[in-house]
């Protein structure tokens, strides 16, 4: 499968640990504590009902310090005309970030939106706390105030729960061909004589392909930051899976749990792919706006020539 579209490196940014504002983290992680909080009630309630629990400084302390030591992805929008001054000239910015916290930063395409990025941070909650006091110290709400840190999608916890897959989705994912209408088509994809993938170049959803693309190449670029897909996988599982013209939407059909192998039909350009499964990704919720391009076509009474 072929795929000429350029494809931009993001920024990365791998930084020491140092102190946090404790109003500024508080601010940006206010939510997160009271919906901890409430989940804690209810827990304590529902023990409560059948043994009684006391909460001591320890408990607190350790519950607080769990908490911190969170790994985190956290996402928010960012507009396109300042990522200069974010990044810094020659990367001047990027070296005083990396010496001031310990988290990763990507700064990617958005994948619906061409005048806003995407700035990705992973690592421990406090570090990533620190991470966005540097970047609002910076970018002054009262100089910048189209600069937010609203996140754009809830934050993942990679290391308290298995990664959330997408689920199989319904028919309105998929493009198919309409029935006694001629239509313009491009083959993507030769099984054999009789077996094609064709996309449909005049479809309105058709245009927004490189664009997606390029923004799933950009994000997965950095695997560390990308879920393993959990075990055990199951057949019907949508994933990201890698090639090496990029990154692209991929269909399970058959997994081997033996050897960790699995057989991927790719949804957006066609054909199949026996790989290993430890080089799939969750794929990201963001990364299903547009219908799976590539339909599979049968051809009748076509057979090899011996």
């Amino acid at each position: 499968m072929n795929n000429q579209n350029s494809i931009s490196k993001p920024a990365v940014i791998k930084q020491p640990s140092s102190s946090v504002s404790t109003k500024q983290k508080n601010k940006m992680l206010d939510n997160d504590n009271k919906q901890y909080k409430t989940n804690e009630e209810n827990i304590n309630h529902n023990s409560s009902e059948t043994t009684p629990t006391i909460d001591g400084p320890s408990t607190t302390s350790n519950y607080k310090e769990t908490k911190e030591n969170e790994l985190i992805i956290y996402e928010f929008h960012f507009p396109i005309e300042l990522c200069g001054r974010l990044i810094g000239r020659q990367g001047v910015h990027v070296d005083y970030i990396r010496q001031m916290a310990q988290v990763d930063l990507v700064v990617r395409d958005d994948a619906i939106s061409y005048e806003k990025q995407v700035v990705a941070l992973h690592g421990r909650r406090v570090d990533v706390a620190q991470a966005i006091e540097l970047i609002a110290k910076r970018f002054p709400p009262d100089r910048y105030p189209q600069v937010t840190f609203k996140p754009i999608n809830k934050k993942i916890i990679v290391r308290q729960r298995p990664p959330e897959c997408v689920p199989i989705p319904s028919s309105i994912a998929q493009l198919y061909l309409p029935d006694g209408i001629p239509i313009e088509v491009l083959v993507t994809s030769v099984v054999s004589c009789n077996h094609i993938f064709v996309q449909q170049i005049l479809h309105p959803s058709y245009p927004e392909l490189s664009r997606l693309d390029n923004s799933m190449s950009v994000f997965y670029h950095h695997t560390e930051m990308t879920p393993l897909l959990p075990r055990p996988i199951q057949p019907g599982i949508i994933c990201a899976a890698p090639t090496q013209a990029g990154w692209f939407r991929a269909l399970i059909t058959v997994y081997n749990s033996n050897h960790d192998m699995a057989m991927i039909k790719f949804l957006d350009y066609g054909g199949y792919l026996y790989v290993h499964a430890n080089s799939l990704r969750v794929l990201r919720q963001d990364f299903m706006i547009i219908p799976f391009q590539a339909v599979e076509v049968y051809l009748d009474n076509v057979v090899t020539a011996d």
